[in-house]
């Protein structure tokens, strides 16, 4: 007791204090991001292609490139690793010079290994490719490389001294800094350009393109992702882990979600106890855990070949649908015994049901099978740290305080239900079983159509 007392300063200074490089990935862990860098040169139109990798796939790619399989990607590996990717990545450019097309010749290609968040890394590619141009000419770009693949990417056109451009439909400056500075305050509309269409002629002088680096990383990694990969595991670490894993967990949980939103709807129309309140956010919280290690068992055994977050629309199409047909039957019956002259027994009787088992678990389904990618880092850096006993501990933690703030927003939901019901809010109470129906479709359609988006 008196070393892990000894030990908690120490952990929640971490809470503060920057723990490790953190991800340059803002827009997540899933993300393969990618830059062009267009510069039109006399004679030449240069291109600059940065592919940047976040930690679930370079995961997944490492195992391509470690090609003796020793686990520890050597520079000779990088290098073969980015010749080859060099080559694919030409292929899928399209590059047309008035109306002719033009194959990229590779003229440099590159790889490093970054620090990441939990100890895994992050993969890189710089590669500079170059076709040859006439003194004017109209051009248009398009990278079909990763096109099934979510991230950033952007595509940005400039000119060299003794070349001006008459027009471009993509700006001549990196907001990103070609992949190593992304903007915070453009995360909520992600760059998603592919193409690009410029012309230009001889003459004139341009500004350069920035070419100055920004810091891979931004610091102050986030505080659960940096439990995994801290220090020695001594008794007193692991304990001290798995108690703020639980503290994480329910910051987590008090986000903005929909698993809180259709517990809270379900409990408010419906006459279950505080029993049913804890058997609910313990199985939503359960069904969440169970996704996380799903997926990172598919992620590993996959490898490279499973893109896992085209999974996530999928999970969310599933999600909707389910809370929709909870919903809707909820919705038909609430409304029928609204309507009957006797509608007011008819409803008291069916708001005194038990939750079923298929009830349970359609619910926990609907609100808990989206995976956190956070702890989906958190699992496979366990995995590829050799830590996996340590990671499933910190799991554990986060699905215990995860569980925790759902059980106390059904708590607090089947309360203001019983308040609703002593102040004799007849209509209200009548009524409400029917709008927490219809909430409940309501969450489910909009849960299903963004996934449908996403497909």
């Amino acid at each position: 007791m008196r070393r892990l007392l000894a030990v908690v300063p120490l952990a929640l200074a971490l809470l503060v204090l920057p723990a490790a490089v953190a991800s340059a990935h803002p827009l997540g862990n899933f993300t393969l991001n990618l830059f062009s860098g267009i510069r039109v040169l006399p004679g030449e139109i240069r291109i600059e292609y940065v592919i940047d990798m976040a930690e679930i796939p370079t995961f997944q790619e490492l195992s391509t490139v470690d090609a003796d399989g020793d686990g520890a990607p050597e520079t000779a590996e990088l290098s073969d690793w980015a010749v080859l990717t060099a080559g694919r990545v030409a292929h899928e450019l399209e590059i047309v010079v008035d109306g002719r097309a033009a194959q990229p010749v590779v003229r440099s290609a590159s790889a490093e290994l970054r620090p990441g968040q939990a100890g895994l890394d992050v993969l890189r590619f710089e590669g500079i490719f170059s076709v040859t141009s006439p003194a004017s000419a109209e051009v248009r770009f398009a990278d079909g490389n990763f096109a099934d693949r979510i991230g950033w990417r952007e595509v940005v056109v400039s000119a060299g001294d003794g070349v001006a451009l008459r027009g471009s439909t993509v700006p001549a400056e990196s907001v990103s800094r070609a992949l190593t500075s992304y903007p915070r305050d453009l995360l909520s509309e992600t760059l998603d350009v592919r193409a690009a269409t410029f012309s230009y002629e001889r003459g004139g002088a341009a500004a350069s393109l920035p070419t100055e680096e920004a810091p891979a990383g931004v610091p102050g990694a986030d505080g659960f992702v940096g439990l995994v990969a801290r220090g020695d595991i001594s008794a007193a670490v692991v304990a001290t882990s798995f108690l703020l894993s639980i503290a994480f967990g329910a910051l987590h949980a008090m986000g903005p979600g929909h698993g809180k939103a259709l517990m809270a709807a379900f409990l408010v129309g419906t006459r279950t106890t505080s029993r049913d309140a804890v058997a609910m956010g313990a199985a939503v919280a359960a069904m969440h855990t169970a996704s996380v290690v799903a997926l990172g068992l598919v992620v590993i055994s996959a490898e490279r070949l499973f893109p896992p977050e085209r999974v996530y629309p999928w999970l969310g199409l599933l999600a909707g649908s389910v809370a929709v047909a909870l919903g809707a039957r909820m919705l038909v019956v609430r409304v029928a015994a609204l309507r009957r002259r006797s509608g007011h027994h008819a409803e008291h009787e069916h708001q005194h049901r038990p939750l079923s088992r298929r009830g349970m678990l359609a619910l926990a389904t609907a609100g808990g099978i989206l995976p956190s990618p956070t702890a989906l880092v958190v699992l496979l850096a366990s995995a590829a740290l050799h830590r996996v006993a340590f990671g499933l501990v910190l799991i554990a933690g986060f699905s215990l305080g995860l569980a925790g703030s759902l059980i106390g927003v059904g708590l607090a939901a089947t309360r203001a239900r019983e308040l609703a019901a002593r102040r004799s809010w007849t209509q209200a109470t009548r009524v409400a079983p029917v709008l927490s129906a219809a909430a409940i479709v309501a969450i489910g359609s909009l849960l299903a159509l963004r996934g449908l988006a996403q497909l």
